[in-house]
């Protein structure tokens, strides 16, 4: 029976782990394609998902899934995820959401599904979803918004993008019902065939709304509805060759819009003055724009009715970016269109190829305090006649960024005309150069001349600025006196230290990050006696210990340097380089260089005392003539050969002793028979060559050596010569070279302790004494002779 049921029962475990490990590599595998950080954001988009991943939790607060591959969302999908709060689901292929699927996330404030394959929108959906703020339902397939009202449950909605540019072709009352204001509404419509209206007049108030239309044909249909609600109005992708404005639609209603906008819109000389017409009657807009639009006509208004028209209502701003003329070659002067420009106060035109403003047109434009021509092509040639007499009379500001003016001197004296002109930007033109004297208007406050690839910078420069950016070019130094400059930008240039603060007495802003920098101090910054701000960083700092401790040090410094500390980066030492100046640290020997070095000095005279001191207590300086004396012996043989032998004996002894010596021990040695050859310093020493050379050929050339011990003998120098190499070089070889002879009785604590082997051979070896006793000197030579034979 046990064998009968142990197989089956390991069948059955191996197939329940297989089962529990093909479940948890799968839900590896969708883990693994999110990544989640601590905060609860999931990142998950582009990653060829097809479905939303399992395992979500109520840690999840945002979740992007954009850019896959998924087809449905189910009721149970995100039910765990009850602190979501933001949900892209855009730009995958959900054709179906159940309607349940987003019932439990009552946080939800950000829900994107635009971009998918739904035909049907579902008010089932967002039923819960009482918190929502944006809701992006654009790039799906359905034709309408449903049979019931979707934003219904939606009271907190604020931003909401509906339609698609094929399928979505009709727009019914109930659309937007339950939504009483909205800060954007976008509809993309372009095929719209059906507007019943007042399906936008439901919404009280809308701050901006952006119409995608390829007709204009329910146009006014819709700006009737919502002209009474709306702040903004924006019409995109608009061919408007047919539009025709009528007076009677909207001529008796009150109207909020103050900003049109015109974005990729087609007009013909026909519908631009229809357009003007609406700038009549729709008496609140203030400001209008044209971006990226396309006039497709010659300029020829005045066979139109625009002779009636004599203003263009209460419009104060006029931008138009990008103006695309196909037939500018044929455009007429536009002068029927002059008196139009009278209240304008601020107009933009920016890269439209505007080479010339004429001069007509510069004194109609009577009210203009602001004008904009960047990225155009104004010359100095063509700025003579825009800026001419009675031109543009109140302006104050003119940009002429980007344009094709290339000399500073005839371009401000172009501008003397313009009286009130305080604000100048002509910045990313190719001036070069900057002369010695200019001529400007009187009243400038303002200049830019940012990117204009200047190198140095002269009293062209009017003494009225308080504004100056000189950004972006090749400067490498600041030397001008600017009385009244409060702001100075001048980063991205090549200075290597801030300007001398006494130039610019009330500077109070001052950017001069990503030069070449390399240091400033504490007194620089004082100088600046009403500097409130200071960009400097994107410098290579040289992180001195000086620097260091000023700016780490200064509790303050980040209330200045707005770019404190995360821009000021070290360069050297290279040890540090790349650190924050905040973060660096260096060591006592980099910040105290001068006192590590007088420890140094101080230690190493310390040492050389210690080293004299030892040295003469412990007889230091005999041990270096001792290894003197070896090097010297070691050049030669360590035992002359026989035929090197010239003396008997070699005789070291003292001065004071020599009477014994020379009159006692030479008559009896070198006088019997046979006779001994002695060698004595006096007579023997060749004249002129080195003592201790003289020392050491004698000792070496001597079959014995004699040393007539005294207590004269200890004290002289020349016989310590004598007696420490033959300490050295016969006592250590462990021979009987040597021949003590005691002259008289010497105390033994008199011998200095350095020779310690001649203390230890006195005691160990027999050594002849010098009898006083007459009769037994005899027997002293006869010694005597016996140990030089031996």
């Amino acid at each position: 029976m046990s064998n009968h049921w142990t197989m089956p029962r390991a069948l059955w475990t191996a197939w329940v782990w297989a089962v529990i490990i093909l479940s948890t590599e799968g839900a590896s595998d969708q883990a693994s394609s999110l990544s989640c950080d601590p905060t609860g954001v999931c990142d998950g988009h582009s990653r060829s998902l097809n479905s939303i991943p399992s395992g979500l939790t109520a840690g999840v607060k945002s979740l992007d899934l954009s850019n896959n591959e998924i087809t449905y969302v189910g009721n149970r999908d995100l039910q765990r995820c009850v602190n979501l709060k933001t949900l892209r689901l855009g730009a995958n292929e959900i054709h179906t959401v159940e309607e349940d699927s987003f019932f439990h996330l009552r946080n939800l404030e950000y829900l994107d599904l635009s971009y998918n394959r739904l035909s049907n929108l579902s008010s089932s959906w967002f039923r819960s979803l009482y918190v929502l703020k944006f809701l992006n339902l654009l790039g799906n397939l359905y034709k309408t918004l449903g049979e019931t009202s979707l934003f219904s449950h939606l009271p907190n909605l604020r931003t909401l993008k509906v339609g698609n540019s094929n399928s979505f072709t009709e727009i019914h009352e109930k659309d937007f019902t339950g939504l009483t204001f909205l800060e954007e509404l976008e509809i993309s419509a372009q095929n719209l065939q059906i507007y019943v209206p007042k399906s936008l007049k439901s919404i009280q108030n809308i701050s901006h709304l952006i119409l995608h239309l390829k007709q204009p044909i329910l146009l006014v249909d819709i700006l009737v509805d919502i002209v009474s609600s709306l702040d903004c109005f924006e019409l995109r992708d608009t061919n408007l060759h047919t539009f025709h404005f009528s007076e009677a639609s909207i001529s008796e209603m009150s109207t909020s819009v103050k900003k049109l906008i015109f974005r990729n819109v087609q007009f013909t000389d026909e519908s631009f003055v229809e357009v003007v017409k609406l700038f009549n009657y729709v008496s609140g807009i203030l400001e209008v724009e044209f971006d990226d639009c396309t006039h497709d006509g010659i300029g020829d208004f005045r066979a139109l009715s625009l002779d009636r028209i004599r203003h263009l209502g209460n419009v104060e701003t006029l931008t138009i970016r990008k103006l695309h003329i196909p037939q500018f070659f044929l455009f007429h002067d536009l002068s029927s269109i002059y008196p139009l420009t009278g209240r304008v106060k601020r107009v933009t035109i920016e890269n439209s190829k505007v080479f010339l403003v004429p001069c007509l047109l510069s004194q109609h434009l009577k009210s203009l305090e602001y004008l904009d021509l960047s990225e155009n092509l104004m010359s100095e040639e063509t700025l003579k006649n825009s800026a001419c007499k009675d031109a543009w009379p109140f302006l104050q500001t003119l940009v002429l960024r980007q344009n094709r003016l290339k000399s500073l001197e005839k371009t401000g004296e172009l501008l003397l005309t313009l009286e009130n002109l305080n604000n100048l930007d002509i910045s990313k033109n190719n001036f070069l150069s900057m002369p010695e004297t200019c001529q400007w208007p009187g009243k400038m406050k303002q200049l830019n001349l940012s990117s204009t690839r200047i190198h140095s910078l002269t009293q062209c420069l009017p003494q009225t600025l308080e504004i100056l950016d000189v950004s972006n070019n090749n400067l490498d130094s600041f030397s001008l006196i600017l009385p009244q400059l409060k702001e100075l930008y001048i980063s991205r240039n090549k200075l290597k230290t801030l300007p001398d603060a006494s130039f610019l007495p009330v500077l109070s802003v001052m950017r001069i990050s990503r030069n070449i920098i390399n240091t400033f101090s504490k007194e620089q910054l004082d100088s600046f006696q009403q500097l409130k701000t200071l960009e400097a960083g994107g410098n290579n700092f040289i992180c001195s210990c000086d620097f260091l401790s000023f700016t780490q040090g200064q509790q303050a410094l980040g209330r200045v340097l707005v770019d404190w500390p995360d821009d000021y980066r070290c360069d050297s030492p290279s040890h540090v380089r790349g650190q924050r100046v905040q973060d660096a640290r260096l060591s006592l020997s980099e910040c105290h260089r001068a006192a590590v070095v007088s420890a140094a000095c101080c230690a190493l005279f310390l040492l050389l005392l210690l080293t004299g001191v030892l040295c003469h207590r412990f007889h230091g300086l005999w041990y270096m003539k001792m290894m003197w004396a070896w090097l010297q012996a070691k050049r030669k043989p360590r035992k002359a050969p026989r035929r090197d032998i010239c003396y008997d004996a070699f005789v070291s002894y003292s001065e004071r002793d020599s009477y014994w010596v020379e009159n006692l021990m030479v008559q009896e040695l070198e006088h019997f028979n046979p006779p001994f050859k002695l060698c004595l310093h006096k007579r023997d020493f060749i004249p002129g060559k080195w003592i201790i050379d003289n020392i050491i050929d004698s000792i070496e050339k001597s079959h014995k050596t004699i040393f007539v011990l005294s207590e004269n003998f200890v004290k002289s120098e020349w016989c310590k010569y004598e007696l420490d190499f033959s300490h050295f070089r016969l006592f250590d070889e462990n021979n009987d070279a040597a021949i003590l002879i005691l002259l008289e009785p010497i105390d033994k604590k008199a011998i200095p302790q350095r020779f310690c082997k001649l203390r230890k051979i006195m005691n160990t070896k027999t050594y002849l004494e010098w009898p006083v006793d007459e009769t037994q000197q005899e027997g002293f030579w006869l010694n005597l002779r016996a140990a030089i034979r031996s």
